[in-house]
């Protein structure tokens, strides 16, 4: 028959329950200088995480939700030249690659313009676009692209870095903490638990918070920068279709002219 004789030892030493708040603030404080300066530096690096997180959630949403409007109110009218009499009420990423390529195939045609600077709607080309003027179209809006590109990317890189650097450093105030536990063991000469448990908590701490500020940015890292690519993509999807689009206007109406 089995003994059970050490069930009420464990009973005894089982740890008894303390609020989180309470061995975070003990961990601190039985911690060594240099982790309590990686506690610290990481404490920063989450204010700063959360900081870029929030801004760009809210500035991709914003992207996001002009470029919907945007798409809608291109499918409506269905010609990029129309859509030059529309150029201040379009706004966000697609808005501003549609108004430079509509800016340069004004300057390219010599379309007519408002009083306000606004180019005056037109149902056709004058002329048919030649490829050199398709493909002087295609690079100022590409240019765009790569413009509007680097403001969504904008902070990414830093939140990256802390994605990167995070982990590492907790781990280094782990193994700094365990290395000098163990150096006071060597010196004392003998091994008590009450002794060596603060400095190991204390160690254990450094890495708690270096997860705490990668494993949130990771995550909001890859969501943002999936919306990142799928915006990119429709920017180049936008662009090959407004190019289309002048093709085959500039194509219909060298048809109409040449029919008697």
């Amino acid at each position: 028959m089995a003994n059970f004789y050490w069930i009420p030892l464990l009973a005894q030493v089982a740890p008894q329950k303390m609020p989180w708040t309470t061995v975070v603030v003990d961990a601190f404080l039985h911690s060594d200088s240099i982790g309590k300066a990686i506690v610290v530096v990481l404490g920063i690096f989450s204010m700063y995480a959360w900081s870029i997180i929030f801004f760009k959630v809210l500035s991709i949403m914003a992207s996001r939700r002009q470029c919907r409007k945007f798409s809608a109110l291109y499918d409506r009218i269905k010609s990029p030249i129309e859509m030059g009499s529309f150029l201040s009420d379009v706004q966000g990423p697609l808005g501003n690659i549609c108004a430079a390529g509509i800016e340069q195939l004004a300057e390219i045609c010599q379309l007519p313009r408002k009083r306000d600077g606004s180019i005056a709607r037109l149902a056709v080309l004058p002329r048919p676009l030649t490829q050199d003027e398709t493909d002087k179209i295609r690079a100022v809006m590409n240019r765009q692209i790569s413009v509007e590109t680097k403001n969504l990317e904008e902070y990414l890189g830093l939140l990256g870095v802390f994605v990167t650097i995070s982990p590492f450093l907790g781990l280094f105030g782990t193994v700094w903490g365990v290395m000098a536990t163990f150096m006071a063991i060597a010196r004392q000469g003998r091994v008590e638990l009450s002794a060596i448990a603060p400095g190991i908590s204390g160690a254990l701490l450094t890495t708690v918070c270096g997860l705490l500020v990668a494993i949130p940015s990771v995550c909001a890292n890859i969501l943002i920068n999936h919306s990142v690519n799928k915006t990119c993509l429709e920017m180049d999807i936008f662009v090959e279709d407004f190019i289309a689009s002048l093709k085959l206007e500039g194509a219909k109406d060298s048809t109409e002219a040449t029919q008697p």
